[in-house]
């Protein structure tokens, strides 16, 4: 009996120690990761904002096959939010109660009989992409102090899954701006008019830095005299041999009435005319493959091209106006009999 007293004298004594040992360890956790993502700052920003894509990098899923997920009526924004279940785990929740646009979200984790916890995100520019940061904190309980203990600590346990966040984020984002589509509009009458333009014959290797360079010219130009602008910048096709592997080509600001140029500027007129229309949703690097599309889309629908005929092509909606590609909208017009 003295040497069974004993040992419950020796482990009341280390669970004492224990006890002391676990309550002077900090209550206050904040633990983050950063980390580059190839995607500007206004995807990244609208994709965490957005609950319903989390199913799709949220690093949870991969962990808990069996998370059943319910949305709240608003799914973005502050006051929006959702909830979980899961067989393996305690039921969740997260709303969002604070953002500024593109810059920071924060939000309150919640799970059943554990209490809240802050989850924040901040997003920041670069040349290459946009740096963004997930973090959370919160304090921890005695009970939810031994269990971090035993489990290695929240640095390890939450530092593994906020990078596997950002990892799987930044693949999904990479996905998102790789979308592009082709679509088949028919024929369309081009009501034509005046052009402000600057024209350049090149290999076929050295068009995209060409167009690349003269479009800001012509804007630049145009803006700086004030030329009223009616419509869309446009490429306009002189030429296309294949067998040379050489082009000709004009980058045109359309003016909405007649006006003077000098220099190397010109002006001219786009007669009105029939032409298939092609809708170019995406990245420039398929540019190839749309205007492959457009022809394609003109024959099947019994359409003949005349050899000496000068296509174009309308920017809708450039990197002006979004930073990601697959926002851009281009409009491929291909002249008809």
């Amino acid at each position: 009996m003295k040497i069974f007293s004993r040992i419950l004298g020796i482990l009341a004594l280390v669970f004492i120690v224990f006890s002391i040992f676990i309550a002077t360890q900090p209550s206050s956790y904040n633990i983050k990761r950063t980390r580059i993502i190839k995607a500007p700052v206004t995807l990244a920003f609208s994709t965490i904002n957005d609950y319903k894509t989390w199913k799709s990098w949220g690093p949870w899923v991969e962990m808990d096959s069996t998370i059943v997920q319910k949305y709240d009526a608003k799914t973005s924004g502050v006051g929006a939010g959702y909830s979980w279940t899961s067989k393996v785990d305690r039921p969740g929740s997260i709303k969002t109660i604070a953002l500024e646009e593109n810059k920071s979200i924060q939000q309150v984790l919640s799970f059943e009989g554990q209490g809240n916890t802050d989850n924040y995100w901040g997003f920041n520019p670069k040349e290459n992409g946009s740096e963004v940061t997930w973090g959370m904190k919160g304090e921890l309980g005695f009970l939810a102090k031994i269990f971090f203990f035993l489990s290695g600590g929240q640095e390890k346990m939450f530092g593994a899954m906020l990078e596997k966040g950002l990892e799987n984020l930044d693949t999904f984002t990479q996905k998102e701006m790789d979308k592009h589509s082709f679509t088949s509009n028919g024929v369309v009458d081009y009501g034509g008019g005046y052009f402000v333009y600057l024209t350049t014959e090149c290999s076929f290797d050295e068009a995209g830095a060409a167009l690349d360079k003269m479009l800001p010219e012509v804007l630049v130009y145009c803006m700086k005299n004030k030329y009223p602008r009616a419509g869309s910048f446009f490429t306009l096709y002189h030429k296309h041999d294949e067998k040379m592997k050489r082009t000709e080509f004009s980058s045109c600001y359309p003016v909405a009435e007649r006006v003077k140029t000098d220099g190397k500027f010109g002006l001219a007129f786009l007669e009105p005319g029939r032409y298939h229309k092609t809708t170019f949703q995406g990245d420039y690097k398929y540019s190839d493959e749309a205007w492959k599309k457009a022809f394609e889309f003109a024959k099947n629908e019994g359409y003949t091209i005349p050899e000496d005929g000068k296509p174009f092509e309308s920017y809708v909606v450039g990197h002006t106006k979004s930073l990601n590609p697959a926002d851009w909208i281009t409009e491929i017009y291909l002249p008809v009999e």
